[in-house]
């Protein structure tokens, strides 16, 4: 069998890593490429010498060329090697690994199982009463201090990281797959994961941050509006009201700092009938704060459904358009 001519390949990839996520999650933390990598990161971080501007954006651009170095390298060497041994022993099972191989990196760009555990964390602790617990669950998801949340801002919070993570960790990573295989992939979940450790405009990050930041808004800016429309239909599927849906994204059209992240908010805000809220940063919705655990349920439901469809009615037809060779060198 000639790999590179294996009809439809990237398809079957992509199919077994999203079943691969569906049943398992995420790999082991000792194994998981994003987690190796934000580690990996984050020891040279603290090399990087404060004061000057400078030092600063030049430290901000290495992180990101170390970053990609240390997730995409070790892919593409590996891929490399498996090929070479297979064009000069052919034998299958050289095409069985690759085949590993691509599943188990394509997977660990996106995270849908996962995002819905960590959501269904603070559900079951919200429904025992928890409201500690819940906090510490939700503070697992999001970046802000959730010590002092009550309730209605901890299922706010909860459902906002649902939304936001829809773009992030699904819709995103898959989009740029889509387009050009797991190499892209990963250039997308790397930028996505310095963004999310360094791009704050504090003191300490405020330069370091600033490329990884500006970069994660260019490429999340196609992935975050086309996540509105599969929101919608899933609203839509899912009996939701989706006049309200586009209302309260018209209402609160870029209420948050981030050109992209008011998107999946405010669907969601619509569709949920929901006021979703960051005190002192922004409240997007014409409605009242969650006070039902059960909207955490709700949003679980709809997240699930938008990253279904995005896989079945995006992905998979650009995967037969495009006819992605990831055995090509």
């Amino acid at each position: 069998m000639e790999i590179g001519n294996f009809k439809n390949y990237c398809i079957f990839v992509f199919i077994f890593s999203l079943i691969f996520d569906l049943v398992f999650g995420e790999p082991h933390r000792i194994l998981h490429p994003v987690v190796i990598t934000g580690k990996a990161v984050g020891k040279l971080d603290s090399l990087i010498k404060r004061g000057n501007k400078f030092w600063e954006f030049l430290g901000g651009f290495l992180l990101l060329i170390f970053g990609l170095s240390v997730y995409l390298l070790p892919y593409i060497t590996l891929k490399k090697i498996i090929y070479f041994f297979y064009m000069r022993l052919e034998d299958e099972i050289f095409f069985v690994l690759s085949f590993i191989l691509d599943v188990f990196f394509l997977k660990s760009t996106f995270a849908i199982r996962s995002l819905k555990d960590h959501a269904l964390d603070v559900f079951s602790a919200l429904l025992s009463d928890d409201l500690a617990l819940a906090r510490k669950n939700v503070g697992k998801m999001v970046s802000r201090n959730v010590s002092n949340l009550e309730k209605p801002h901890v299922i706010s919070a909860c459902i906002e990281s649902v939304a936001e993570n829809l773009v992030d960790s699904v819709i995103a990573p898959l989009f740029f797959f889509s387009l050009g295989g797991i190499e892209l992939a990963i250039v997308y979940r790397v930028v996505n994961t310095l963004d999310a450790m360094f791009g704050y405009k504090n003191e300490k990050y405020r330069f370091v941050g600033f490329i990884p930041a500006k970069l994660d808004d260019v490429l999340t800016f196609i992935p975050a509006r086309l996540s509105f429309i599969f929101i919608l239909f899933a609203a839509i599927i899912l009996r939701k009201d989706a006049k309200k849906v586009i209302r309260t994204f018209v209402r609160f059209r870029k209420s948050t700092q981030s050109p992209n992240s008011y998107i999946p908010i405010a669907a969601f805000s619509g569709a949920l009938e929901i006021k979703l809220e960051k005190i002192n940063y922004y409240s997007i919705g014409d409605f009242e704060l969650p006070n039902s655990e059960k909207k955490i349920e709700e949003a679980v439901q709809l997240m699930l459904l938008s990253s279904l469809l995005f896989s079945f009615i995006f992905v998979l037809p650009s995967l037969f358009v495009f006819h992605l060779n990831l055995f090509c060198f």
